[in-house]
């Protein structure tokens, strides 16, 4: 018996550590290029979100999730809000989940 119930802990383990996780996201966008232009409230990274085009901090990337120049356009999943403050009407975004797909 104590055999049978290990052997049953042992599979049932495996298959729950073999499941993927579905991870929700908000939206899909593409990462487009960098922004290269010089002004008070430029710079960072291009991001196309619903067909609109959106402004983001390289820096401010969740840990983990790293990207080069040479991978654009990136296609990626996100989770993602408008930042307010001076710079607002630039469209810039605050990504707070990220994940490239393929």
């Amino acid at each position: 018996m104590k055999k049978t119930l290990s052997f049953l802990i042992v599979v049932f383990a495996l298959i729950v550590a073999g499941c993927e996780k579905n991870e929700k996201y908000d939206s899909t966008g593409k990462i487009i290029a960098a922004d290269m232009t010089e002004c008070a409230c430029c710079g960072g990274y291009f991001i196309k979100i619903d067909e609109i085009q959106y402004r983001f901090e390289k820096n401010e990337l969740p840990s983990g999730f790293t990207f080069s120049d040479d991978q654009l356009p990136l296609n990626v999943e996100l989770n993602w809000k408008l930042k307010t403050g001076a710079c607002a009407g630039f469209q810039w975004i605050s990504i707070s989940k990220i994940r490239t797909i393929k």
